[in-house]
């Protein structure tokens, strides 16, 4: 053992370059993943992350989107207030290690005829690590559904004139039988709504982005 520390004590020099070499190295790693991490990340191309710290942020990020969502779309509904602690805990919910495997490959279609109206609201999905698919039309998403399967479907209630246009698409899927969930998001959230939703066979009818959320979350989720 004396030899060694000898040696290491003659080539001082050398051993401390090795040593700053190593954390040069260590560092450029770390910052070299990082970049990549946030690029796949943005592309959404990122399906799952484990590690402690990568996760929160992933976690913080999805929380943010959601408030951002939410805080429009509360903008739009006058009655509603954005509360943040349920957003956290709606988000929270998204990435229980149980639930977040789960919603890995899980796919979402949205029809609305102003899809830039849900922007927020996709991002925020997409966030959840879930793939969002829109289309503008009832022949569109009826086309969508024949060509890949979707795990849920998201309608607004009118387009352009057609003030059913979403009963109309549920009505449509049931009769081809499609039983993928039908979830309602639309601008009214009144209790009769809600009943001819449930009625017709719909899984939800809701004007509130956090009661979407939570429900995706919980059905994807199992």
């Amino acid at each position: 053992m004396n030899w060694l520390l000898d040696f290491v004590h003659a080539n001082k020099a050398y051993v401390d370059l090795a040593h700053a070499l190593s954390a040069v190295v260590n560092l450029l790693g770390w910052l070299v993943g990082g970049i990549l991490l946030s690029i796949a990340w943005r592309r959404n191309t990122i399906r799952t992350v484990a590690v402690g710290p990568i996760q929160f942020q992933m976690q913080e990020a999805a929380v943010e989107a959601a408030a951002t969502a939410a805080r429009d779309w509360q903008s739009k509904s006058p009655n509603q207030s954005v509360d943040v602690t349920r957003i956290r805990q709606t988000v929270a919910q998204a990435f229980a290690p149980e639930t977040a495997q789960e919603l890995i490959g899980k796919s979402i279609l949205w029809v609305d005829d102003n899809p830039s109206n849900n922007r927020l609201g996709v991002r925020a999905l997409k966030r959840l690590q879930l793939d969002v698919e829109q289309v503008t039309s009832t022949e569109a998403a009826l086309a969508a559904l024949t060509q890949q399967h979707f795990d849920v479907v998201i309608s607004d209630m009118g387009r352009g004139d057609n003030l059913r246009a979403g009963y109309e698409l549920l009505a449509a899927m049931r009769e081809r039988g499609n039983t993928v969930p039908f979830l309602i998001f639309a601008g009214s959230d009144a209790p009769e709504h809600r009943r001819e939703a449930a009625a017709r066979g719909a899984q939800l009818s809701t004007n509130d982005m956090l009661e979407l959320m939570g429900y995706i979350i919980k059905h994807l989720g199992r």
